[in-house]
């Protein structure tokens, strides 16, 4: 999410300014893995950047399929992610 928040242009305070959020902190919060946006503001970032919302919580670069199944492997926030992908996708956590 960062990163293509940054290849875009994007500031902080674009992205504040836009999801019309009060605190910056928790923008800088999401980039740094230490949590993730809301689902509404997590879906509204996906339009603002053309991108999915697969495409901004997961490590595109770690991801490998298998069937039907998803794996990801080495992010930061790796467990987050999977249960935050669980919790999508309708997987038990």
């Amino acid at each position: 999410m960062k990163r293509e928040c940054l290849r875009q242009n994007y500031s902080v305070k674009d992205i504040q300014n836009y999801l019309q959020i009060g605190a910056y902190q928790s923008i800088y919060a999401w980039f740094n893995g230490k949590s993730l946006p809301s689902l509404d503001n997590m879906f509204a970032l996906s339009r603002l950047l053309g991108k999915s919302v697969e495409e901004l919580i997961v490590c595109q670069d770690e991801v490998r399929y298998a069937d039907r199944d998803r794996w990801i492997f080495g992010c930061p926030s790796r467990e987050r992610v999977l249960a935050y992908c669980n919790f999508l996708f309708g997987e038990p956590a």
